[in-house]
């Protein structure tokens, strides 16, 4: 079964799961809880109540209290994780699929119809054929409210670099599409708990420069761009990881090719370790959450802070920087 960041998993007990990552074990889809059946819960499918989660640690605490099946330890990357077995997987939700049945319906609710009319200006100002859409989130499985984000999917590379100069121009435009403003932010921040990250002022600065999140008319909106498949060389175990405790860092970034892609890379230069093994300087900084996308750029001095893993690919190894998944980790440039 073929799962990638985007997709969705319904499960033979009635949750949903969002899949993590591009790769994933023979066995099972790496994904995380992200909708649950709740009696008080505020989203409606079928006659079911269905609350949401959204925090990382409540997530696992959650699912390790109620559903420790899809509990595992991943000995690839070294630790446990969150998974769904394939033979508990009643529905693999695709991303494209649902954005075509979307655009081919005559009956459209407010919600999909602003997705829709949102993909169509970024294909008119883009160029980037339809096909390389998808619609992601709460629309993706039918557990939106009015006030649901709009998460757009879009594939691969070249198209991300399309994408973000459109959305460049069409921010700049302000018909349509609009950067957060500092209550916005304000939100963001609360709502991401990143009080033991980064300060407000600096979250702010990332946050403005950014063009891959903002308002489409009246709806916050989040474009997160994947890898296709023809891109992705690499199979489940080519590499192996072990997690060698948290770790703080200032460095300059060299590379940031994949800056726009979840998950999202970015290679790095005269490292300095400030907390953490000195002898381990990380090569790159990656993640795995979508919000770390276009956040430092190639030329910038960065401070970076999170899980420090070595990495093994056949005879090589190098020493790499995880951000994302702990309350304190950080990734921003420093002024």
């Amino acid at each position: 079964m073929r799962a990638r960041e985007g997709d969705f998993v319904e499960t033979s007990d009635g949750l949903f799961f969002d899949v993590k990552g591009l790769l994933h074990p023979s066995d099972r889809v790496v994904a995380y809880l992200r909708y649950y059946p709740d009696g008080r819960g505020t989203r409606l499918r079928g006659g079911v109540r269905y609350a949401k989660v959204y925090e990382l640690p409540r997530r696992r605490l959650l699912v390790k209290k109620r559903w420790p099946q899809y509990l595992y330890c991943d000995e690839i990357q070294g630790r446990d994780l969150q998974g769904v077995p394939v033979n508990s997987i009643r529905v693999l939700h695709l991303p494209q699929r649902r954005l075509r049945a979307i655009l081919n319906s005559r009956d459209r609710h407010s919600l999909e119809a602003s997705a829709a009319r949102l993909v169509k200006e970024l294909t008119c100002k883009s160029g980037i054929s339809l096909t390389k859409f998808g619609i992601s989130g709460s629309l993706l499985v039918g557990l939106h409210r009015r006030d649901s984000d709009i998460d757009i999917i879009v594939y691969g590379m070249e198209s991300a670099k399309r994408i973000q100069q459109a959305l460049f121009a069409l921010l700049e435009e302000g018909r349509h599409f609009h950067k957060y403003g500092t209550r916005d932010l304000r939100r963001l921040y609360a709502r991401r708990g990143l009080q033991h990250a980064i300060t407000f002022r600096d979250f702010e600065l990332q946050e403005r420069r950014k063009a891959l999140q903002g308002k489409f008319m009246s709806h916050d909106y989040f474009i997160r761009c994947i890898k296709d498949w023809a891109e992705i060389s690499e199979r489940y175990g080519d590499e192996r990881c072990i997690p060698l405790g948290n770790c703080s860092i200032s460095a300059g970034v060299s590379d940031d090719t994949e800056c726009l892609l979840t998950p999202c890379r970015y290679t790095l230069r005269e490292v300095k370790v400030l907390t953490g093994d000195a002898r381990h300087k990380p090569g790159e900084v990656v993640s795995f959450r979508g919000r770390f996308a276009e956040q430092v750029r190639s030329g910038e001095r960065v401070f970076a802070r999170g899980r420090l893993e070595l990495v093994r690919s056949g005879r090589s190894r190098y020493f790499r920087l995880v951000v994302g998944e702990g309350r304190t980790d950080a990734l921003r440039t420093t002024w």
